[in-house]
């Protein structure tokens, strides 16, 4: 029978926090895929990425992270939807993931490069996130909004699957289909603005590079950044290290935010054998809201 997961939050929590560690600066150059290993290929003649693949590390865990209960959100019981998390071949994996760079790399000191007026206006928003104060202060998954880039960890796998014009990533959250297309096309035009971006693949040897823009300001970064702006830009890397490894770093940009770009590190994980994607019912049904704000009351908007 194929292996079916669903692991409550707290492993994929102590998983997460096992490649959290922040590493020396000098571990925190960008990898290079080993020299050792040659990757499988697709009939194209680039690296073949597919299969199911849980992500791990990709997180902010800012230094200056500001004290909120949203540090601790997992222990608060608050009835936000049934989150999964994948079962990785942890004991497999365990030594490739040690000293891998993981979380904020860039700035090394892990201090967010925050615009004064855009940390202060932060701050104060998160203090309006738990209990809720009005529906835009709900997080963001509680309302079934598509994840931002940063978002989707512990929530269930990956499944990729190449084909010569696009590079596809299925996630298990929300049915979310994201398709990265590798045909040399241009970006939509500037006034087309989309949940989770316009996202172009290209291949730098045997690196995917995806660059994402034309987002809108309806999602967010993660926990502590609660949302972003349109002006947020993404340059995704992918690079096959082994079997059961894919390299993965992010770089982001958001004037709006910050003085200059961030890059974050991880790594997507093989599954165990035998994975699938589970179908996951995030609207139908949901009691959030109800539970949030109370039956029949109508939350403030």
């Amino acid at each position: 029978m194929k292996n079916r997961f669903f692991g409550m939050m707290a492993a994929a929590t102590i998983l997460a926090a096992a490649v959290m560690t922040p590493l020396p600066a000098r571990a925190q150059a960008k990898p290079a895929a080993s020299a050792k290993y040659t990757p499988p290929r697709t009939k194209d003649g680039h690296p073949d990425l597919q299969g199911t693949w849980a992500r791990v590390g990709v997180a902010i865990a800012e230094a200056n992270a500001p004290h909120s209960a949203l540090n601790d959100f997992s222990s608060t019981g608050q009835p936000y939807p049934t989150i999964f998390s994948t079962q990785v071949n942890t004991g497999q994996n365990r030594s490739i993931l040690t000293n891998r760079p993981a979380g904020l790399v860039d700035p090394a000191d892990r201090i967010l490069p925050w615009r004064p007026e855009a940390d202060a206006a932060r701050r104060e928003f998160i203090k309006q996130m738990l209990p809720p104060a009005s529906l835009k202060h709900l997080e963001a998954y509680a309302r079934c909004v598509l994840p931002g880039p940063l978002e989707a960890d512990n929530r269930g796998p990956y499944q990729i699957i190449q084909r010569p014009d696009s590079f596809v990533l299925l996630y298990e959250y929300n049915h979310v289909t994201r398709v990265i297309y590798t045909d040399g096309r241009p970006h939509v035009g500037a006034g087309i603005r989309l949940f989770m971006g316009d996202s172009l693949g290209h291949w730098e040897g045997d690196t995917l590079v995806v660059d994402t823009t034309n987002y809108n300001d309806k999602t967010s970064l993660a926990r502590t950044v609660p949302y972003h702006s349109e002006a947020l830009h993404t340059v995704e890397r992918f690079t096959r290290m082994d079997p059961t490894l894919i390299d993965y770093q992010i770089t982001i940009e958001d004037s709006n935010l910050f003085t200059r770009p961030i890059r974050i590190a991880g790594a997507f994980v093989a599954a165990a054998p035998g994975t699938e994607l589970m179908e996951f019912a995030c609207a139908e049904g949901s009691q959030t809201l109800p539970n949030v704000f109370g039956f029949g009351l109508a939350p403030k908007r």
